[in-house]
């Protein structure tokens, strides 16, 4: 937000990331992770439909916006030398910039289209199993890697026009504007944005640019509260990623680390705010993505012949996929200009995939479509669907979900609220412990929202089943045969 002499009182110091990196450690330190362990499928089905809803919310919203609303198609710059009609010239523009957001549309379409067929590759016929693997593990690498070389058709490439991604000129790690890494959070230390921040002031005057603003001691100690907002932010999504990726069916053998985790990410956090650089951390869908692609899977059919339902085997538990992951994300910073010929959509298209992707898994998703579906084809032997859970309480507990999945993201989205959303998330947990038990006796909640099972007996891997070979997938079809599996194998590296 721009802030002159006159508003700087009101925004938080540039030291907020530090104090929450330290409150990071902190709880680490003390052992305040062990809160994590609080959290039911209730909260995590919660926060996880909510994370998957704001990627393809934000995708659509960058796609369709130009479309419906006209947003950003009027012309705002210098016309060409010789433009003698600039009413015709206005509207040429906006046909052209209409042309290049249908030409992203289309684009974010077949990049998520794409991404959706190689994330489901296991399931093929076609190709080796280590070509099927390939193409899953890497959907949406390849997919945006086949759409963006795809968009350099002459007749695409003229029609996107400047819609591909806008990245710095400089190639490497530099400071978004002129100043030095460090920054001095010291009490009257300069503000390390007040010069560019007065500039872009609309009310900036000159008294305003004559004096620095400086930080005092009051701001940094009121930069303690939205690094609580951020603690709080992080400590729910990062621990609650964590936890969803070491969900009991994947039958991992290797104990968890969450406050190791917790306090690496902290050290994270206290750096980025003493170099001035904004904190960022997302896990969800990702995280459990990441486990689901070093796992070895047997597709099987449903007894009732309504779907199929995925069984975890084993997992290659190992942290050098997250390091190379990492790296790479790092060189990219030294990649900008390979980074900026990606069109806009086919970015738009990965957040799709990456939002539909997070549903996979999440019981709140399946049944959020049981309740519309046709009541003699809803599958029967659904954990959730015991003898002694009746189908409306079901439904019940499924509503009460959808509602605070809309109003966190509702609260997430209005403008000098959303800060609040994080304290929202962390009210699940106590309503989940003293409302739900009100409303669900507790036989109905051990079906719903059951208790996770002791460490021990979750890290027993199920047999195999005898239609599955453990080297390659099955060459049969998908439910060829009553009850019969399919592997869909994993990662081996």
């Amino acid at each position: 937000t721009p802030r002159t002499r006159y508003s700087a009182d009101l925004t938080p110091a540039p030291s907020f990331p530090a104090h929450a990196g330290l409150m990071h450690i902190a709880l680490a330190i003390f052992g305040a992770v062990h809160f994590v362990n609080k959290t039911t499928a209730f909260s995590c089905e919660i926060f996880g439909f909510f994370i998957s809803v704001t990627y393809i919310w934000d995708a659509l919203v960058a796609l369709l916006d130009p479309i419906i609303t006209g947003k950003d198609l009027d012309f705002d710059g210098t016309y060409p030398p010789g433009t003698n009609d600039t009413v015709a010239y206005d509207e040429l523009y906006k046909t052209q910039q209409r042309g290049s957001a249908f030409t992203n549309l289309a684009l974010a379409g077949g990049t998520y289209v794409l991404c959706m067929a190689f994330h489901r590759a296991q399931r093929w016929r076609l190709f080796t199993p280590g070509v099927r693997v390939l193409l899953a593990d890497y959907a949406a690498a390849l997919s945006l890697g086949f759409l963006t070389a795809l968009s350099y058709i002459p007749v695409v490439d003229d029609a996107i026009g400047d819609k591909r991604l806008d990245v710095p000129d400089d190639n490497g790690l530099n400071p978004s504007f002129d100043r030095s890494w460090p920054v001095d959070l010291s009490a009257g230390a300069e503000d390390p944005a007040a010069e560019l921040i007065v500039e872009s002031a609309s009310n900036a005057t000159a008294a305003a640019l004559e004096e620095p603003l400086v930080l005092e001691a009051w701001q940094i100690a009121a930069s303690i509260l939205p690094a609580l907002m951020l603690t709080a932010l992080f400590f729910f999504d990062h621990n609650v990623s964590s936890k969803l990726a070491q969900d009991p069916k994947f039958h991992l053998q290797k104990p968890s680390a969450y406050h190791w985790d917790f306090s690496v990410l902290g050290l994270e956090v206290l750096l980025v705010g003493l170099f001035g650089v904004p904190p960022g951390n997302g896990l969800i869908p990702q995280a459990p993505l990441h486990t689901r692609a070093l796992a070895t899977v047997e597709l099987q059919e449903r007894a009732s012949g309504s779907g199929h339902k995925e069984t975890f085997h084993s997992v290659v538990e190992t942290r050098w996929s997250n390091l190379i992951q990492s790296t790479a994300v790092l060189c990219s910073v030294f990649a900008l200009p390979a980074i900026a010929v990606i069109p806009q959509g086919c970015l738009d298209g990965v957040f799709l995939f990456l939002g539909m992707a997070g549903f996979d898994g999440n019981e709140l998703w399946e049944r959020m479509w049981l309740m519309i579906t046709q009541p003699s084809l809803r599958a029967r032997e659904l954990r959730f669907m015991g003898a002694d859970t009746r189908y409306s309480r079901v439904q019940l507990y499924t509503a009460i979900q959808l509602a605070f999945v809309v109003l966190v993201f509702v609260l997430a989205k209005l403008p000098y609220i959303a800060v609040a959303f994080p304290l929202l998330i962390a009210v699940l947990i106590p309503c989940r412990i003293y409302w739900l038990p009100r409303l669900f006796t507790p036989a109905e909640l051990d079906a719903l929202d059951p208790p996770e099972p002791p460490p021990d007996s979750a890290r027993e891997p199920e047999p195999m089943s005898p239609r599955a070979e453990p080297a390659r997938p099955s060459p049969w079809p998908d439910g060829a045969a009553e009850g019969g599996g399919l592997h869909l194998g994993g990662s081996s590296t």
